[in-house]
């Protein structure tokens, strides 16, 4: 369900020419954003800011059923960012997934994983700077249908775009991470900070040989399998970079340090198994220890891929 693309460096996770003339509504939002933030936020406004800008990434598999393999953020109405690896080797059409958040109680039943999906394609990547744009057929943000729908309550995926800060940030920064790390089934945010920058070595890839370059933001965070793609975010709300990986832990005496986490379970055909009550079985896993120092794509390399995206149009 997951895939964990190594170098010798760092850990990559997943599950897997600009017209300055150009005003679309992409573009404009990043030049609001690039005049400068209003106000510091608080953790609780962050970390739903940071929420309410994310999606899962899925791809359909062949036999009907669903792989979750990252994260990634609303830079527009129905134009998502994500790191290019996350979507490189989707092998069928890919999905822009939409849950509640949250665990959902409807009566007597608890609902985890309720998602609502939107066909999307890659309209711009750079490989080298590990960034993608991904565009849905259908504009979310103007969907009427619900996700939960009872007589006494109607649910909804809370749908934000975010505002982009192409500066670099300071040692020190406050952060927020979002996004879907190993199951796929909860949205999941922290608070960490930039810790420094970082060059990545000459012979740094991606599991498939795939060079990468460029400058990468060091943040204190823990990330996971399926964070890849996720938005960063600074005090202030704006998105800063898409989380790409980790440093990976040292090694004692050739043996990892792994952990254990529940990831859903699958039958023969791909689809997830259902339990008694509804809710997807869950299955236990292995992953190894990461150090805790997370890489980030830097949002400034995003800025000339979203008008490029956008040109196209």
């Amino acid at each position: 369900m997951y895939r964990a693309l190594t170098s010798v460096f760092v850990v990559l996770f997943s599950i897997q020419a600009a017209n300055p003339q150009t005003d679309s509504t992409a573009a404009r939002q990043h030049k609001v954003a690039a005049k400068g933030h209003s106000r510091t936020l608080s953790l609780a406004e962050l970390h739903e800011v940071a929420r309410s800008v994310s999606v899962l990434i899925a791809e359909r598999t062949p036999q009907g059923g669903t792989n979750h393999i990252g994260s990634g953020v609303w830079l527009a109405e129905g134009v998502v960012a994500t790191c290019w690896h996350v979507v490189k080797d989707a092998k069928g059409p890919i999905k822009i997934s939409l849950g509640t958040g949250d665990v959902v109680t409807v009566g007597s039943n608890v609902m985890e994983g309720v998602f609502v999906d939107y066909t999307a394609a890659v309209v711009a990547s750079d490989a080298d700077s590990d960034i993608a744009i991904l565009k849905t057929k259908e504009n979310p943000f103007k969907a009427t249908s619900s996700l939960v729908k009872t007589p006494t309550q109607e649910i909804k995926p809370k749908l934000r775009v975010a505002r982009v800060n192409a500066d670099s940030p300071v040692a020190g920064t406050l952060t927020v991470l979002s996004g879907y790390p190993l199951s796929g089934l909860d949205l999941v945010s922290q608070t960490g900070n930039v810790a420094g920058t970082s060059t990545m070595p000459p012979d740094s890839q991606l599991g498939s040989g795939t060079p990468i370059k460029g400058v990468r933001l060091l943040v204190s965070v823990v990330s996971n399998p399926g964070n890849s793609g996720g938005p960063v975010l600074n005090e202030y709300g704006e998105l800063i970079g898409l989380l790409e990986g980790n440093l990976s832990s040292p090694v004692k005496d050739g043996t990892p340090t792994a952990a254990v986490y529940f990831r859903p379970k699958k039958g023969a055909d791909g689809k997830v198994l259902a339990n008694a009550n509804g809710n997807p079985q869950l299955e236990i896993a292995v992953m190894y220890q990461n150090s805790g120092i997370s890489l980030v794509v830097p949002a400034r390399m995003i800025v000339p891929l979203l008008r490029q995206a956008e040109d196209k149009k």
